[in-house]
């Protein structure tokens, strides 16, 4: 019988080193599954003299790509990004924080192997258990528009996979944190410090474009870096004031002094929240921000008048507020 999803799961953990050992324990969220899945052994053609044919042929890297979507419930999957959050407080809530890399240069991204499982749909069949090592996630994008769940699209490369496994393995552990996903009732941003009033929907995307570094002697990668993090997003809301096409026209940043590169680490420009309680949020808060675009929806009457921002920050930090006193 044919394989559904209904019969698989998807699991993580983070590595020690690259390409290393790692529990694939964790759940990356609610109404996950893979999106796109691809694995390429580079083929080296070796084409002979005196003949139409290949003679013969090598096999060069190997490298994959894999994406995960899924609706957001737990902050871990932000260690891939900014490195293991430092923990504070002596009592729920605690709250885990991840800095931006240059307010951490060492802090570097981790590396995590994903473990996706299938089990057999009959007894002619066996399970197929792979494991990919030494995944670097390259992007993640977070949206939420009225009505919905605040969804999350993870893309990662990987440098590493071996022969399957043929024994399925076992669910990811549920994190012991609300089961309850994130919705857009949760959310709220802030421009310059102020509540924007009826946002229609947000995104925000954080992109850190990772490389696999290869060695002699094996054609897996056997290390990854990163380079800077690009971080973008955008926001739909009703026209009702002027202050953000101000900036756009002005060409400033919303920080004291005006400058793209002097404003960061000062007050908040940028906020987005997403709370459940007191107890449980999720808040990323940028410096640096400088708006790109302002486009406004048609205009029409009895239609109300929105306006679409796009924006640019120069450093993101994200701080976690739940009952667990380390990652899950």
């Amino acid at each position: 019988m044919v394989r559904t999803g209904a019969q698989s799961y998807v699991k993580y953990g983070y590595e020690s080193t690259y390409g290393g050992s790692a529990t694939c324990d964790k759940k990356f969220g609610l109404r996950d599954s893979l999106g796109s899945w691809s694995l390429t052994h580079n083929r080296i053609d070796l084409p002979a003299l005196n003949q139409l044919t290949y003679e013969s042929y090598a096999y060069g890297t190997q490298a994959g790509e894999i994406s995960v979507d899924f609706a957001l419930n737990n902050p871990w999957i932000f260690g891939a990004f900014f490195g293991a959050p430092s923990t504070t407080g002596s009592s729920n809530p605690y709250t885990h924080t991840y800095p931006h890399a240059s307010n951490g240069i060492n802090k570097q991204p981790r590396s995590f192997q994903v473990e996706v499982g299938f089990n057999a749909a009959d007894t002619s069949n066996s399970d197929i258990v792979r494991t990919l090592k030494g995944c670097i996630a390259s992007t993640l994008g977070i949206t939420t528009s009225i009505g919905q769940t605040v969804d999350c699209s993870l893309s990662a490369s990987y440098g590493k996979e071996d022969a399957p496994a043929t024994t399925f393995g076992s669910a990811p552990t549920e994190p012991t944190l609300d089961h309850k996903a994130f919705t857009f009732a949760h959310a709220q941003l802030k421009y310059g410090g102020s509540v924007v009033a009826q946002v229609q929907d947000l995104n925000l995307q954080i992109n850190q474009t990772p490389t696999l570094l290869y060695g002699l002697n094996s054609n897996q990668a056997v290390d990854a870096y990163r380079q800077i993090l690009d971080i973008t997003g955008s926001f739909k809301a009703s026209l009702l004031n002027k202050t953000i096409l101000e900036d756009l026209l002005e060409q400033v940043s919303k920080g004291t002094s005006g400058t793209f590169s002097e404003t960061v680490g000062g007050s908040p420009e940028l906020e987005i929240l997403f709370q459940k309680s007191a107890n449980e949020e999720i808040k990323l808060t940028g410096t640096g921000l400088s708006p790109t675009s302002l486009s406004v929806e048609g205009i029409a009457p009895n239609e109300p008048v929105f306006e679409n921002i796009d924006w640019r920050i120069k450093e993101l930090t994200i701080a976690c507020k739940n009952n667990q006193t380390t990652e899950e």
